[in-house]
């Protein structure tokens, strides 16, 4: 197979709607796990030392995985979904109902009472199409020249015998071949069921992961990989670890709302995409960026300073965090009526030797404009605000 090629058929793949994602049934809160997990997984992929990599958003079900921006050989498609408590059930991920466990009694006794095999009809089957996993199938089915691997990810796994004992319960991946004979052998023929007459389902090329990303926590997870990574390659940046996941995020977000049809494998890249390069460039950009984390700080410290109370300043704080949660989810149309009304304020009042009198001046304009909000969260706004001004003032 050549790489343009395989380029050429992702472009296919991805132009065809049937085969992407978008959102699903948790809404936002599903589509930030699926993003703060593509950006663990870039943090994977960079420890890992892998020589380039492309992340391809709402394109081939959520996130497709290739491994060159120019000329992908291989791509590993993700199916992300989020899941706030219990396990995922057989007939969820497949369609199908889920085979019983044979009764305890002895093999000799087993194969002298057996019926014989029920033959399975189309009906049993209807349901597979619009399945979690026969959409996944569905999607490597459409890729016949570029290699191609699926993986259903969620934070919740799921309990199904495995073929050498067990449960998927206790492990965090396996392939669905490794699943118990008669959950193979059902699988198999309700994927045959979706392609007549094609070649038999090969269920090593599909996997169910699950990974420790806690649902009412996103981030932790990959701020925690941030770190490690920054430790080794930037330890003096390390205190940004949550400011450059944060970054990341913000990248990202645009490139899971553009489904377009794309003329080209460039564009796609362009549109949808996220590559090594981009995520070396965003590392290195932490050198020449100051810690805006650190400049909050330093502001609040002198604010305290002069005279502003302990329990505004924490409020403050909160009221800070709570703002760039909102930031991240993409924002309000009153946030961003406050951060507009904030810049053309300090374009109009440049900042004195004191911190207190310039804010508070700010504050008693941003109270009139806006007066369903408290002062902690006018103060916390504005002054991300002015920050950000002082980091970039364009």
């Amino acid at each position: 197979m050549s790489s343009i090629n395989g380029a050429a058929e992702l472009l296919s793949v991805a132009n065809n709607p049937k085969y992407s994602e978008s959102g699903g049934g948790h809404g936002a809160k599903g589509v930030d796990f699926s993003r703060i997990w593509a950006v663990f997984r870039m943090m994977e992929l960079e420890k890992a030392g892998e020589p380039d990599f492309l992340l391809l958003f709402e394109s081939v079900q959520d996130v497709a995985e290739l491994d060159s921006v120019t000329a992908p050989t291989r791509l590993k498609v993700y199916q992300v979904k989020k899941k706030d408590s219990g396990t995922w059930t057989w007939s969820v991920l497949t369609g199908t109902v889920e085979p019983k466990a044979p009764a305890a009694q002895s093999m000799k006794a087993a194969m002298a009472n057996a019926a014989p095999p029920k033959l399975r009809q189309p009906s049993d089957f209807k349901k597979v199409p619009e399945s979690v996993l026969g959409k996944l199938h569905l999607s490597l089915n459409a890729f016949t020249a570029l290699p191609v691997e699926g993986v259903f990810l969620s934070n919740q796994g799921c309990d199904f015998p495995l073929k050498a004992g067990g449960s998927t319960a206790t492990v965090m991946a396996c392939s669905l071949a490794d699943l118990a004979t008669e959950h193979v052998q059902l699988l198999t023929d309700a994927f045959a069921s979706l392609s007549p007459g094609g070649p038999p389902p090969d269920l090593t090329r599909m996997k169910l992961q699950k990974v420790a990303i806690h649902p009412d926590n996103l981030n932790a997870p990959a701020i925690e990989a941030a770190l490690d990574l920054l430790n080794e390659r930037s330890p003096g940046h390390a205190g940004q670890a949550r400011a450059f996941v944060e970054s990341l995020l913000m990248k990202i977000s645009p490139l899971t709302r553009r489904t377009d049809t794309c003329m080209s494998f460039n564009e796609l890249v362009k549109e949808r995409g996220f590559s090594k390069s981009s995520f070396v460039a965003a590392l290195a950009a932490l050198e020449t960026v100051p810690d805006r984390n650190a400049l909050f700080n330093d502001w609040l410290s002198q604010l305290q300073a002069e005279g502003v109370d302990f329990i505004t300043i924490s409020s403050v704080r909160v009221a800070a965090t709570r703002a760039q949660q909102e930031r991240l989810a993409g924002g309000t149309d009153v946030s961003r009526q406050i951060d507009d009304f904030s810049d053309a304020w300090i374009a109009a009042n440049p900042p004195t030797s004191k911190l207190r009198p310039f804010v508070e001046a700010a504050l008693a304009e941003l109270k009139v404009q806006f007066s369903g909000h408290r002062d902690h969260d006018l103060i916390a706004r504005f002054v991300m605000r002015a920050i950000t001004k002082c980091v970039d003032p364009n």
